[in-house]
């Protein structure tokens, strides 16, 4: 067998093993073998890795066979083994999360010192200090983008927001830290924090939808449990979804323009600014005709455009993030009944509960994950 087929396999055969301990612990080294149908030499050998790299413990004997035979000593995955560092980008800063390999949070903070390449990287350093982490616990950094990002080379294609474009961010960043360096658009960060620790946990079909209190509306699509990127790295850009009455109106999509749709569902289709839309929930409470009358042509809109995503992916769940998912609560009822009389493919939408951590969460489960297919 040539080298890299051997190591491909010690590889697959480490992160069942892995899993298993992780997914049925405390459990034994002879279960694990019993479970995976290993030979007991097999799984000995790579607990004796795992438990050498500090991913696995031994906790003491478990319980007696009916037999009464001698007891196993029992194993577990040890979340505190290594540690994974999400960075937000903003216009005015940096959002820094560090968490464990099971996605608990061990800190977080904002900065905003600026976001060029050497205060990101001391940023960095602060937080493990702070968090009295050191960096060789590190497994990887992600980096979660507001703009269109090339995931697979690293590159920033083009981010508005940061007056980024055509930059090779990755490459950049491993100028200055000696750690594996991932980075990817921050709505597929959210919705892979949803996925990790949030309400898409350990989902296989689902779409993440993104309304911002601006202009910005985006997607991110998970199919068979893997993040749908698209040719481009620009599947799920529902802000250019288009209907009939938008072409008789000669409404259409010009690229460098917010998209027809995006002009329908963003915070900014509703108010001018965050209190506005404050205000016109309220009056929407109050059944205030003028506002009950905006916001059912932006719950129309918007279930139109999940309806047919529905129609498109029938996924098991759409979940309704950004800055304006802690307003949709009193119209997600309405949201829902249009999109069930819409389409007959069944679904359930909820809105996100994770607020502004999903992006940071995710772009470490993104990085983990990268990490975990890399021989």
């Amino acid at each position: 067998m040539r080298k890299g087929n051997l190591e491909l396999l010690k590889k697959i055969n480490r992160d069942l093993v892995l899993e298993t301990i992780r997914s049925q612990q405390p459990i034994s080294r002879a279960k694990v073998a019993q479970r995976l149908n290993f030979s007991r030499s097999t799984v000995s050998s790579i607990v004796d890795e795992l438990i050498a790299k500090k991913f696995v413990v031994e906790t003491g004997l478990g319980s007696s066979t009916r037999e009464g035979g001698r007891r196993a000593i029992e194993l577990e995955f040890n979340p505190k083994s290594g540690f994974g560092i999400g960075v937000e980008l903003m216009a005015d800063g940096l959002f820094i999360c560090i968490t464990d390999l099971d996605g608990n949070m061990v800190w977080k903070d904002r900065s905003d010192l600026g976001n060029d390449f050497k205060t990101i990287y001391e940023c960095i350093l602060a937080s493990l200090d702070k968090a009295s982490i050191s960096m060789d616990k590190v497994i990887a950094i992600g980096f979660c983008i507001p703009g269109l990002t090339n995931s697979k080379k690293g590159i920033i294609v083009d981010a508005p927001e940061l007056g980024w474009k055509d930059v090779a961010f990755v490459d950049e960043m491993k100028k200055y830290l000696a750690k594996p360096v991932y980075a990817n658009n921050d709505v597929n960060c959210a919705a892979l924090g949803e996925r990790w620790v949030g309400g898409a946990k350990d989902l296989e079909n689902f779409i993440y939808i993104s309304i911002g209190m601006g202009s910005g509306v985006g997607s991110a699509i998970v199919a068979n449990g893997n993040l749908v990127h698209g040719k481009d790295f620009m599947a799920g850009e529902i802000a250019y979804l288009i209907q009939e009455e938008d072409v008789m109106r000669n409404q259409v999509n010009v690229a460098g323009q917010f998209g027809v749709f995006e002009k329908k569902v963003s915070g900014k289709s509703l108010a001018d600014d965050e209190s506005s839309v404050q205000a016109l929930f309220r009056a929407y409470a109050q059944d205030d005709p003028q506002s009950v009358q905006t916001v059912s042509h932006f719950v129309t809109h918007l279930s139109i455009g999940i309806a047919n995503m529905v129609s498109l992916l029938n996924p098991e769940k759409v979940i309704l993030g950004g800055e304006m998912a802690g307003y949709l609560e009193p119209v997600l009822a309405e949201i829902r009944s249009t999109v069930d009389r819409m389409t007959p493919i069944r679904t359930t939408v909820e809105t996100s509960q994770m607020g502004v951590e999903a992006g940071v969460l995710g772009v470490i489960a993104y990085a983990f994950d990268q990490e975990q297919n890399v021989i």
